[in-house]
């Protein structure tokens, strides 16, 4: 699922694709840090809707 997600400190859109099994719960609680951390990041160049991805189906 992506979440499309704005934090007032931050410019631009992030979309954050996350894996809905698991504890859904706590990751949704950590993306305002994890959206920062560079390890996650993709290139948004195929979604008009963000100007960055963040990939965290894995966390």
């Amino acid at each position: 699922m992506r979440l499309y997600v704005q934090r007032p400190d931050l410019p631009g859109i992030a979309g954050v694709d996350i894996r809905l099994t698991g504890a859904p719960t706590a990751l949704i609680a950590a993306v305002p840090s994890l959206v920062e951390e560079e390890q996650h990041r993709r290139s948004s160049a195929g979604d008009p809707h963000c100007d960055v991805l963040v990939d965290l189906t894995d966390w």
